[in-house]
């Protein structure tokens, strides 16, 4: 029932193209007729003949919709084959002792979102992991990869691999729309004066304000989330959203399970199970997955605790969830193969107001969507270069709330440039908003060992492990070593 439900919403909305098609080639009618022929042309009603305008006219609006054209072509093909689907997978009925497969592409990052027992977000209905700013869609029934918003003018899902050549489509679509509506507008109010007014230019008059002012709202509601590089989605609870991110935890506290913000160095005490499984503890869960609900799902993992100590950093506490080890299970069916290296991750979930992918300049969000020269704005060829996931720090990259997460923490030293976050909400009257638009005033940029897709200093972890692990993802994707996978 739920799968004929999405085929019916998919046709609806695959039809109303068809519909806009019959609008364009309506008002590209009364240009190209009644006004630029039958009026400006001939010598209808005794008018004088323009000819200059009567070309003009139509040839500079054909040239206007020539991108239009282009660019909606462009996008249907993408919206219409692959807008960016996750995989979906195969039913589970929760007795597999192993977590489904797929759960690897994770752990092998240095930061993933995931949810608050540090596992990958779950999505029951795709049978799958989602990767992080994946969203499931109801409509098409699919998750899909950074989805923004399903859109019944395009018949479909506008996601990362669609968005730029959706706002493209609708900036050029505004040009073609004001220009028509300029044009329609001066020659009516022209006929006003005489007689006989065409009604054809008063319906084409119509359609072209209506659009002009819709795809003006479309473009600057786009470009403002680009900049901010979030999604319609994101941005519904932009200011007081939180999210839980896995973050790799630096090599000297790889092995320690905390349970509570890193303290500084000393002896591994051993912890007592028995009463965290009581349910008498109210401390976060960890790595041992001991949620009822897992308890036949993943097998439980060893180790040790540290006992928890108040934090000395004022948002430890409220950041600091847990950690979580993987793999959490090896597979007894694999080749005989060295076992892979333990990673231990910290649970932390962000701060309100956080965007952790924001790389705290508007330029930088807006060629993640866009690209890096003129003619990728302009032109609808390439997909935008947040599509390629090849990193193995995380599927998008990191921005400076990203960093102050990780000094908040306890996890990073605070830099000089960085004040204290709570230095910002000393006055009562202060509001979200105004505190968020001084924190990015801050000229911040991430560190550069993130930028370039390795750890900065405190983080590296051994080159050779992350050489091996680069060949054994290339290996999986039939890529020889040496080349990046793009996604």
């Amino acid at each position: 029932m739920e799968a004929q439900r999405n085929n019916a919403t998919v046709a609806t909305a695959r039809a109303i193209p068809v519909f806009l098609t019959l609008i364009v080639a309506y008002t590209s009618y009364v240009i190209t007729g009644p006004l630029a022929i039958q009026y400006l042309l001939d010598f209808t009603d005794g008018a004088p003949r323009r000819i200059a305008l009567g070309l003009a006219i139509p040839i500079a609006y054909y040239l206007l919709l020539l991108p239009v054209g282009i660019t909606y072509l462009r996008l249907l093909i993408v919206v219409w084959r692959q807008p960016g689907y996750v995989p979906t997978g195969s039913p589970r009925d929760g007795t597999e002792v192993e977590p489904a497969s797929g759960i690897e592409e994770f752990w092998q990052r240095d930061v993933f979102a995931c949810d608050a027992r540090g596992l990958p977000i779950w999505c029951s209905i795709c049978n799958t992991w989602k990767p992080d700013r994946a969203h499931h869609n109801q409509d098409v029934g699919r998750c899909t990869m950074k989805m923004d918003h399903f859109c019944p003018w395009v018949g479909g899902i506008v996601g990362e691999r669609s968005l730029k050549f959706f706002v493209q489509f609708n900036f050029y679509s505004f040009l073609l729309c004001a220009y028509g509506m300029s044009v329609l507008a001066y020659f009516v109010a022209e006929r006003k004066r005489g007689a006989n007014l065409n009604v054809h230019w008063l319906v084409a008059l119509g359609l072209a304000a209506f659009f002009t002012l819709f795809t003006f709202g479309i473009v600057a509601n786009s470009i403002w989330m680009v900049f901010r590089n979030v999604t319609t989605i994101e941005n519904i609870d932009a200011e007081s959203r939180t999210m839980l991110l896995a973050v790799l935890l630096p090599p000297m506290m790889q092995g320690m399970e905390l349970n509570g913000p890193p303290p500084p160095p000393r002896a591994h005490l051993s912890y007592d199970r028995s009463s965290a499984r009581s349910g008498d503890s109210g401390r976060p869960l960890t790595s041992d997955i001991d949620d009822p609900s897992h308890s036949t799902y993943f097998s439980t993992l060893q180790g040790t605790r540290l006992p928890r100590r108040s934090s000395t950093v004022p948002y430890q506490d409220r950041i600091w969830k847990g950690t979580i080890s993987y793999p959490l299970h090896l597979r007894t069916d694999r080749p005989p193969l060295p076992a892979p290296q333990p990673r231990t991750f910290a649970i932390l979930e962000t701060l309100p107001g956080m965007n952790p992918w924001d790389l705290g300049s508007s330029y930088l969000n807006f060629k993640e969507v866009f690209g890096y020269s003129l003619h990728e704005w302009l032109l609808p060829m390439r997909h935008s270069p947040c599509c390629d996931h090849s990193s193995l720090v995380s599927y998008f990259p990191l921005g400076p709330d990203f960093e102050e997460l990780l000094v908040e923490a306890g996890l990073a030293p605070r830099p000089s440039f960085l004040p204290p976050r709570e230095s910002y909400h000393q006055a009562d009257d202060m509001s979200s908003a105004t505190s968020r638009k001084r924190r990015r005033k801050r000229k911040r940029r991430l560190n550069e060992g993130w930028q370039n897709g390795e750890r900065p200093d405190g983080w590296l972890s051994e080159k050779e492990a992350r050489r091996m692990r680069n060949n054994t993802r290339r290996s999986m994707h039939g890529a020889p070593p040496g080349l990046d996978i793009l996604r």
